[in-house]
């Protein structure tokens, strides 16, 4: 099996890709992109073990839907700090 970090590396590249779609580019569809990132590492660790064996499916959509959750955390604390990293008053 994939480790987790790629699974989670994959879960950010599919959702990056998805939100450049014209319904994610409201504020309704921002809204729907954690749910996004969630499902997609589910999917993806599903995909993972059924592909390269090792768990079994309900194990591995539990895994992913973890993982899911950490990668949205990641993704959000990244953001924030880049937001706040742009925001910070420079020294002369």
């Amino acid at each position: 099996m994939l480790e987790s970090y790629i699974v989670i590396g994959l879960t950010i590249a599919i959702v990056a890709i998805v939100k450049t779609f014209k319904p994610f580019k409201n504020t309704r569809g921002k809204l729907y992109i954690p749910l996004l990132v969630f499902a997609i590492a589910g999917l993806v660790n599903v995909l993972n073990a059924a592909v390269f064996g090792g768990e079994i499916l309900k194990v591995a959509l539990n895994h992913g839907l973890t993982l899911g959750a950490v990668a949205g955390g990641l993704y959000s604390m990244g953001k924030s700090y880049l937001n706040d990293k742009n925001n910070d008053i420079q020294i002369k």
